[in-house]
């Protein structure tokens, strides 16, 4: 088990991550945001378009992987906390976009971890955004190889089905009960 109070919501573009993450926090429940959107963001407000940072995709998820290098050294490792995806969720991008996976990238896969990753099933509708350059296939194929990642890591991750994000949190935080019951 590891050393922190960490859990993953995880899951390819459009499957109400964010949605959910907020109704944790509507629970009273810390949580922290997306890396990639906080990078995106960063970028626009220095007057860059989404096209600009994203014409290196590559360079783009390494971004993203070192922001959430740092936001994870600043986090309180015994508070309970909802990760809007993790360190794993890169290695998945980098795989999907068939780029080099480098020492760099492994030894950050081997260094993170997490008390539980929920995986979260698409839901029937796809919306995009400005930040959001997937395509529904795409997105699909993320969630298949979010799985991989994780579970390449020994953190299989616990699958919640399409439901109301209030379903879905209650159905996180009786998982998070059980676990506590079992240890």
């Amino acid at each position: 088990m590891p050393g922190n109070n960490w859990y993953v919501i995880t899951g390819g573009p459009s499957v109400g991550k964010t949605t959910l993450l907020a109704e944790l926090e509507k629970l009273g429940h810390s949580t922290l945001p997306e890396g990639a959107r906080i990078v995106i963001d960063n970028g626009i407000a220095r007057g860059l378009t989404i096209d600009d940072i994203r014409a290196d995709e590559q360079r783009f998820q390494l971004d993203v992987l070192a922001h959430k290098i740092r936001t994870e050294l600043e986090q309180d490792r015994e508070a309970l906390t909802f990760f809007d995806r993790g360190m794993h969720d890169t290695l998945a991008y980098l795989r999907l976009f068939n780029f080099e996976v480098t020492d760099e990238v492994t030894e950050a896969m081997k260094n993170a971890d997490y008390r539980h990753v929920f995986l979260l099933e698409p839901l029937d509708a796809y919306i995009t955004d400005y930040a959001r350059t997937e395509s529904r296939e795409e997105a699909l194929k993320l969630n298949e190889l979010l799985a991989e990642a994780y579970s390449e890591y020994g953190m299989k991750p616990t699958v919640i089905p399409a439901l109301p994000p209030e379903e879905r949190a209650r159905l996180i935080l009786k998982h998070l009960e059980e676990m506590e019951q079992a240890v």
